[in-house]
């Protein structure tokens, strides 16, 4: 390929790139129940094809032909892809009053102080999760086949920092996770009885709700942004609560989904998904680094974990500030710890695993690393190593980049009007080069484990 034939590949992955992530918007969002990924694909089959993989390879360009093999892959599961989330939109369970949507069961066990109805409401939730599951492992079984055909690898080194991140972390989220556990007179595994229903529980983090007020939330977004340098009006935020719509925040390039759940979990889920689809909207999919919007979230929402930030924010009195830091850092390092288990299990499908091998070791690897019981039928949920590297890796980059901005321009760095021009030349490149040292997966559990020790 020329030059001008390599510029038109690259704009045909944007175009590629871009519409699927319009088309799982659609559902993610509730507007669609069945997305047509296929289509799409078949539009622009250049940019998703083996052979223009083995060209770019033979040519150098290894990096787009990785891209190109993977949404390779993900055209071989995309009619598997369209049947799972087809199935996830009507998809219910027995709840203690009746049949619930898989969104309203988990929606409903967060809020839940009723135990013996939050674990009904927990398995309304996995039943639900399960009827979709058969389509979706199938796509998970059929990507995994087109990456091995296409010289695709799992990402065994991030795999072995992984396992790091859960052997380090494990007795400070042990110990976090028993202190807001006993609050409620529960405990952890192995000592107790926990569930995954009760973990979601308490990480919710209801005690606090008063001090994340829904209307304070997207003027407090807009200040951070301003102080990173991040334009708000490139995010295209849908918050419109629909019945089909996922619980959270989820970015998917420049455009969040985001049904709220209540308190913490809506500020730092909006704070880490709006700053994933700024960085998204700034570059393109053919040259971003996979990891960098989820650095710039991870910076985004660690924020709200700086007491000086939480006290202009929800007006956090300065003794209040060590308990509330300890409570969001736990959650964040669950959230961690659960991608990093999940990682493992990942790589092992893409090698071959399947089936109940499969949903066995994702049930023990989750319910060890989360120090709760999980059910079965969740772990197709998990089936995307690339994704769940990109985010671990994202979260130690936006660890590095919070430190960096700390040292040099102090730790109330969001005031400081050089964050801006410091971050810019990177939001520009989608990524910090090549040249530039990746800093290891265990560096932003090492923060979290810190804040969980001394609090704010």
């Amino acid at each position: 390929m020329d030059a001008e034939e390599l510029e038109m590949l690259r704009a045909e992955v944007d175009a590629l790139a871009r519409e699927l992530a319009d088309e799982r918007f659609r559902h993610v969002a509730g507007l669609e129940p069945r997305p047509s990924l296929q289509p799409i694909f078949r539009a622009h089959s250049p940019a998703a094809h083996r052979e223009t993989a083995a060209a770019l390879r033979a040519q150098g360009e290894a990096g787009l032909a990785e891209r190109v093999a993977g949404l390779r892959a993900e055209r071989a599961a995309a009619l598997h892809e369209e049947a799972w989330r087809a199935a996830e939109s009507v998809a219910a369970g027995p709840g203690p009053e009746g049949p619930l949507s898989l969104a309203a069961a988990e929606l409903g066990l967060r809020g839940e102080s009723s135990r013996p109805r939050r674990l009904a409401l927990g398995r309304a939730a996995a039943h639900a999760i399960g009827r979709s599951a058969p389509p979706r492992e199938a796509a998970a079984e059929a990507r995994a086949r087109s990456r091995a055909e296409s010289g695709l690898s799992p990402p065994w080194e991030d795999v072995v920092e992984a396992d790091g991140v859960l052997v380090a972390s494990a007795d400070a989220y042990r110990d976090g996770l028993s202190w807001i556990a006993s609050r409620e007179d529960l405990a952890p595994l192995p000592a107790g009885d926990l569930e995954r229903a009760d973990l979601l529980h308490l990480l919710a983090l209801g005690a606090h709700d008063a001090l994340f007020r829904r209307a304070s939330l997207a003027p407090e977004l807009d200040r951070a942004f301003r102080g990173l340098g991040l334009d708000a009006s490139r995010v295209r935020l849908d918050g419109e609560d629909r019945a089909g719509k996922w619980p959270g925040a989820h970015a998917l390039e420049g455009r969040v989904s985001f049904r709220r759940q209540g308190g913490a979990a809506d500020w730092l889920g909006l704070f880490d998904a709006a700053g994933r689809a700024a960085a998204a909207s700034y570059g393109r999919p053919s040259t971003r680094d996979p990891a960098f919007p989820a650095a710039i979230g991870a910076l985004a929402s660690s924020l709200l974990l700086e007491p000086r930030f939480l006290a202009d924010a929800v007006g956090l009195e300065r003794r209040h500030a060590p308990d509330l830091v300890r409570a969001l850092s736990v959650r964040r390092l669950f959230e961690l710890r659960a991608r990093a288990a999940a990682l493992r299990v990942a790589a092992e499908v893409e090698r071959g695993t399947s089936g109940a091998a499969w949903r066995r070791l994702h049930r023990e690897a989750l319910s060890a690393a989360a120090l709760a019981s999980w059910p079965d039928g969740l772990a197709a949920r998990d089936a995307g190593a690339g994704e769940l590297s990109a985010a671990l890796r994202g979260a130690a980059w936006g660890e590095a980049l919070r430190r960096d901005l700390t040292e040099r321009l102090d730790e109330d760095f969001w005031r400081n009007p050089r964050t801006a021009p410091a971050l810019a030349g990177m939001l520009a490149a989608g990524g910090a080069g090549p040249a530039t040292e990746r800093p290891p997966l265990a560096v932003a559990a090492g923060a979290l484990v810190r804040a969980i020790e001394r609090g704010g």
